[in-house]
């Protein structure tokens, strides 16, 4: 009996799985170029915006502690 039941309720998950699974994208056609310029531009300056955040969050923090002084 508990066989059978484990048995039905993997084939209902199986379906409901399979029934709500993302179709792939259609490929796209060869006759569009790639976009002309850097891809990502985050990637060539992940430094850079480290640093800008690392100086946002030590501005706020020293902001923070004059505060309450």
């Amino acid at each position: 009996m508990k066989v059978r039941k484990l048995n039905l309720v993997v084939l209902v998950l199986f379906i409901a799985f399979n029934s709500n699974a993302a179709n792939p994208p259609p490929p796209q056609p060869a006759s569009i170029p790639p976009p002309v310029g850097a891809e990502l531009p985050i990637d060539s300056n992940i430094s850079v915006l480290f640093l800008i955040g690392t100086a946002f969050g030590l501005f706020f923090i020293s902001r923070r502690i004059n505060q309450k002084q």
